[in-house]
């Protein structure tokens, strides 16, 4: 889960360290409450905390961004407080041994929660990573403070209502239900979540009769055997491998519209990406697997031990991303898991000779640092001192660190005592301590798997002539190897004409491997006028990336086709993007005398789709769809504007950079510079934040 974080000590007076609060005040529980202003996107809430001062301090600090606090108790009696609109600030009230803190407050949050969706289809979710919970809640910006949440959540009826632990008592009274979630085990801040909306659950019991739940909108139900198909799996293998039980007693997976990131390890309750609920064909273009197993592999290593520092943010990502692909391996076999190392091995060996901080265990490292490298050095470790010593070491550490923060220099004295002979200080000067990648020493591990050496034996091919590697291509082609060996074959045929490739095409197109036929469409630049029939084919394949790049290409050569293919795929929908369907609509408004009485209609429907009924990916294919027929279609600039409020980062920058190349001509600049006094607030603002930071 990617993570920036600023310094927590930045945040301080000079003087007082939050390491020196956590030496002095231990923060036991949090009893929250929280009820939301819709109409405002407020939330209202009171926390109260059970802490123990362990010793004299000054002053006692809790996080609270942009927060009003209306009322502060310590142990039952009002007290003077700061509040600085970034912390609650206590100087007197405490005592020595065991206090509570009850506060009450409202905000309305600026990050980390979130509304997405409008009326029924209405969401509401948080992203501590990176963020903070502190903008939602009082709490602890630094992972080093562990306290055991406790979670009231009202809100209207009809919907679920889910936070970290397991649902205690539901009480419903009038339009609304109190939902009560209780934890059992200490957690950092970052790690507290709240995820309401419309779903459906299914339920299955892990083999150690964790309950495990599964959450789809009412819509996506029929989509929970291709999301969901390997989830009980997953869990019941991270659980045997890692050696320590899942401690948590419950675990959800909750999807939801515009996440901002592939996944959220939320301590029992991940929220993830709704791009990732695929029905049986999608699921042949991308799946949930490998994001489920690596935010649940986050349920022990980050949420159980949590790293002490920046510097060991690795203890986090590359264990969870090395677990996940333990998890695949496990799945998929031997092949798919050399696969991914290799490939991770490639991205690692470029970022190495470009990025400034590619060293695993150091602050502001890359996040393919933290995350591939931080894998590929257990991979090493594993191999060094063999399976079960790793193993052993990875439980011990588990079971020794609960709950706890570490550091890797903890880790590594794990793994010291039990493997006799593991030269520790070489392993850190070659893996862990070094901006290069030992890219000879990796390619040696990964020469233990026959595929990968045959595959590395094949790109070596790449630059011999065709002519001379025909046969040899042609065998791997239609022999029994992995898909990787068989893509690799069909890249060679790029720029090889058609009449020397015939043999080649002929045998892909009857073939029913998806994905060597998806890697023909995709190097395929111009149909070979003798392919055309075959080609059409590739329309039929149970995937939305090859029916996409087929439609394309065919209505953009072969004019005389245009109207029948319009007609041969009119039901499209694709992915939850609906990408085939705006790309039908696209190619539909763009094809002349074609059903021209339903244009208006099917504009109407293709401009709705930009419209903040929808999320932001259709929404964005939405606005390209139409800046393709027409650049400048004015239709498409309210839309641009409103993008520039919106919470994803990506959206908004299409939004940014699409009124920056409108503004430069006369027209349009004039229209922006007009509508602004017309704005709700909030785009106004942002609008004219972005003319006045470009005109400097």
């Amino acid at each position: 889960m990617k993570k920036n974080i600023l310094p927590f000590f930045l945040l301080l007076l000079p003087g007082i360290s939050l390491a020196q609060q956590t030496a002095k005040v231990d923060f036991i529980t949090a009893d929250s409450d929280i009820r939301f202003d819709i109409s405002e996107r407020k939330v209202i809430g009171n926390v109260t905390y059970d802490f123990t001062v362990l010793t004299e301090i000054d002053t006692i600090r809790i996080d609270a961004k942009n927060m009003v606090i209306d009322k502060v108790l310590l142990n039952g009696k009002t007290v003077d407080f700061k509040n600085d609109k970034k912390q609650l600030k206590l100087y007197k009230g405490y005592v020595k041994g065991k206090n509570s803190l009850a506060v009450s407050y409202k905000t309305v949050p600026k990050q980390a929660l979130y509304f997405a969706g409008n009326g029924l289809d209405l969401q509401v979710w948080t992203q501590g990573q990176g963020k903070y919970t502190s903008h939602w809640l009082p709490s602890f910006d630094d992972e080093n403070e562990k306290v055991i949440f406790n979670t009231k959540v009202t809100f209207e009826n009809g919907y679920q209502v889910v936070s970290n632990g397991i649902l205690d008592k539901k009480v419903s009274s009038g339009t609304t239900t109190t939902w009560s979630y209780k934890m059992n085990h200490p957690m950092s801040s970052y790690l507290a979540m709240i995820a309401i909306g419309k779903y459906q659950v299914s339920t299955e019991k892990g083999a150690d009769n964790t309950t495990i739940e599964s959450y789809l909108r009412p819509v996506d139900t029929s989509k929970s055997e291709t999301t969901y198909k390997h989830t009980k799996k997953i869990f019941d293998f991270l659980s045997k491998e890692t050696g320590f039980n899942y401690p948590w007693k419950i675990y959800r997976n909750i999807p939801v519209e515009d996440f901002l990131y592939s996944g959220m390890e939320n301590t029992t309750s991940t929220i993830f990406n709704q791009d990732f609920v695929v029905d049986a064909i999608g699921v042949n273009d991308r799946d949930y697997v490998n994001v489920n197993a690596h935010e649940m592999a986050h349920q022990w290593f980050g949420n159980v031990v949590t790293a002490k520092t920046r510097a060991d943010h690795w203890l986090q990502e590359g264990f969870a991303t090395y677990y996940a692909l333990l998890a695949e391996q496990y799945l998929f076999g031997n092949d798919y898991f050399y696969w991914e190392l290799y490939e991770m091995a490639e991205k690692i060996q470029k970022e190495s000779t470009t990025a400034n901080n590619t060293m695993v265990v150091s602050e502001g490292a890359t996040t393919l640092t933290y995350y591939q490298k931080g894998a590929w050095m257990l991979f090493v470790l594993k191999s060094q001192i063999g399976d079960d010593n790793f193993n052993t070491a990875v439980k011990n550490y588990l079971e020794k660190y609960a709950y706890k923060n570490v550091t890797t220099a903890q880790f590594l004295e794990e793994v010291q005592t039990v493997a006799n002979g593991f030269n520790r200080e070489k392993f850190e000067k070659e893996w862990l301590y070094n901006n290069k990648f030992p890219i000879k020493e990796a390619l040696k591990l990964l020469s233990n798997s026959p595929f990968i050496t045959n595959y590395l034996e094949l790109i070596e091919k790449q630059n011999i002539p065709f002519s001379n590697k025909k046969d040899a291509l042609l065998t791997l082609l239609k022999g029994d190897y992995p898909e990787q060996i068989k893509k690799e074959v069909v890249y060679q045929l790029h720029k090889v004409p058609y009449a020397e490739a015939k043999e080649f095409y002929q045998w892909i197109a009857t073939s029913k491997d998806l994905k060597v036929r998806q890697a023909l469409v995709q190097i395929i630049q111009e149909i070979p006028a003798e392919f055309r029939e075959s080609y059409k084919g590739f329309l039929e394949d149970p995937s939305y990336v090859t029916r996409e790049i087929a439609l394309k290409n065919l209505w953009y050569q072969l004019p005389d086709y245009r109207q029948a293919l319009l007609d041969k795929t009119k039901t499209w929908v694709g992915f939850n993007d609906k990408n085939l369907r705006i790309t039908w609509l696209m190619l539909a408004l763009g094809t002349d005398n074609y059903n021209k009485e339903k244009k208006p209609h099917w504009y109407s429907e293709l401009s709705d789709y930009a419209t903040s009924k929808y999320n932001s990916n259709i929404r964005q294919n939405a606005i390209q769809a139409m800046w393709f027929l027409n650049p400048y279609d004015s239709n498409v600039l309210p839309q641009l504007v409103n993008a520039l409020v919106h919470h994803k980062w990506q959206f908004q920058k299409l939004g940014k950079d699409g009124i920056r190349n409108l503004y430069e001509r006369k027209e349009f600049k004039e229209y922006f510079d007009k509508l602004i006094p017309y704005l709700p607030d909030d785009e106004h603002e942002a609008l004219k934040a972005l003319l006045s930071d470009d005109k400097k």
